[in-house]
């Protein structure tokens, strides 16, 4: 039997930055998102365009997907693991999200998620974020 202890300190409080985001992407809360991003976060998205550089793009892009989604959004993490190295972290996962179009229609993805994270003066802040989804290509 593999024994389970409750996280403490730096992985406490990457943790809590998680569970912040996932509550805030589910109730399609945009301003609550920021408080843990470093002002310059780059993020690679599933969402065009490649990359989104700053809190003010991220926040279009959020502001774009959410306004496109009826009621809330299905967002499960699963497979989450979390590796501290001094001032630097980084998680990675695979997610289900699913979310209800103006339309009706009920679209879904998995989608793989790597998380990096750095502390500054004592607080962790997400630096970047990748999210890709997997496809199955022909081969050469």
């Amino acid at each position: 039997m593999v024994e389970t202890y409750p996280a403490h300190g730096d992985e406490a409080a990457i943790r809590a930055i998680n569970a912040a985001w996932l509550d805030a992407v589910r109730n399609k809360k945009v301003g609550t998102l920021f408080a843990h991003y470093d002002p310059e976060v780059v993020l690679f998205d599933v969402m065009p365009p490649a990359e989104h550089r700053g809190i003010e793009a991220y926040r279009e892009l959020l502001e774009s997907w959410f306004s496109h989604a009826v009621g809330p959004i299905h967002f499960e993490v699963a497979q989450w693991q979390l590796t501290l190295a001094g001032e630097l972290a980084f998680s990675h996962s695979v997610n289900t999200v699913r979310n209800t179009s103006p339309d009706g229609q009920s679209r879904g993805a998995t989608v793989r998620a790597t998380v990096c994270y750095r502390k500054t003066e004592g607080r962790w802040r997400v630096v970047h974020e990748h999210a890709s989804v997997p496809m199955a290509m022909a081969p050469c």
